[in-house]
């Protein structure tokens, strides 16, 4: 599965909000995946992944908001220790996310700006 390094931290707390009904499906049936073989590898890319294929901010492979997508991505990829190109389980990239930025301060300075971040804010993971 390809992700970007931000998504390691929005599947982790998916509650089955999204954008609408066909993005919330995909990323539904993805998050499950992950959940039920948490060894599926997982390449770290840079531009839009698998969850991106049917967000409506994804427009002719791009996305729409990418300016704050973008930090986000460098700021995860950063805590997390991962470049473009890694490959890893996804139980490995999930810890490092728990571990790096949910369980510090970080959280609120990588995702802080996100429309989503008072409901990721308030789900545990």
């Amino acid at each position: 599965m390809k992700l970007r390094p931000h998504h390691a931290l929005c599947v982790q707390k998916f509650t089955g909000h999204g954008y609408d009904e066909a993005f919330t499906r995909h990323m539904t049936a993805l998050v499950r995946k992950l959940r039920e073989d948490p060894d599926t590898l997982v390449r770290i890319i840079s531009g839009c992944d698998d969850l991106c294929a049917h967000c409506p901010n994804c427009v002719s492979d791009a996305c729409a908001t990418l300016e704050k997508v973008d930090i986000m991505d460098k700021s995860a990829a950063r805590l997390c220790g991962v470049v473009s190109g890694d490959a890893l389980p996804w139980r490995e990239l999930k810890a490092r996310a728990r571990r790096e930025i949910f369980e510090t301060e970080e959280f609120s300075r990588v995702c802080g700006k996100c429309e989503w971040y008072k409901l990721c804010l308030n789900t545990e993971i």
